[in-house]
């Protein structure tokens, strides 16, 4: 009998789980070109056929894992996203996620990989990005009268900000910064906010 006559058909009633733990893992070793579904089968200690049958393919798998990492990530940085500074503070979790969960972050902001139409990453990218926007306003009313904010002003900043801290993330995972420290985004970040307040 060959080890894939013994692997479990299903992870313990978790498939969904193991499989995207196992994606994830498969991302971080190999990248998100060269992953490949039976391998995964492997890590997650089930069959090819049981993981082609609850994802039907890789796009399948990757929506899952896309999902999982919104709603990672809108738990990590949601609670860092208060107070005045809602917006920064949750700019650096966010970058923090981001090199915390490389095999999510690869997987979440590349649409070609999986299927927006499907209302369980639907609902969990919403959920994230209800936290940039929230946190985006929050900020903005800090600085202003309330009623002076508008939608245009807060998709604005969000995307800036957004930009910003993505940008760093991608440009830190890819080695284009190997000769700088992490910190150095927290620091930028103050030094960037002192700047604007003298400009007031």
């Amino acid at each position: 009998m060959t080890d894939a006559d013994t692997r479990k058909p299903y992870h313990h009633g978790n498939l969904r789980a193991a499989a995207v733990a196992a994606a994830v893992a498969e991302v971080e070793e190999v990248g998100i070109s060269a992953a490949s579904m039976r391998r995964i089968a492997r890590r997650a200690d089930v069959t090819h056929a049981a993981l082609a049958h609850y994802f039907v393919d890789k796009t399948g798998l990757f929506t899952a894992v896309a999902a999982e990492g919104f709603r990672r990530a809108a738990e990590t940085i949601g609670p860092a996203s208060t107070g005045e500074r809602a917006f920064l503070t949750g700019g650096l979790e966010y970058v923090r996620f981001a090199l915390d969960n490389r095999g999510f972050y690869e997987v979440m902001f590349r649409p070609d990989l999986w299927r927006s139409s499907d209302p369980d990453l639907q609902r969990a990218k919403a959920a994230a990005f209800d936290v940039l926007y929230g946190a985006a306003r929050r900020s903005l009313i800090s600085t202003r009268d309330p009623e002076t904010v508008t939608d245009a002003d807060v998709a604005s900043l969000v995307i800036t900000g957004w930009s910003m801290s993505h940008g760093y993330a991608t440009l830190f995972a890819a080695g284009n910064l190997a000769d700088r420290p992490e910190g150095d985004i927290f620091r930028g970040v103050e030094l960037l906010e002192s700047l604007l307040a003298r400009a007031r």
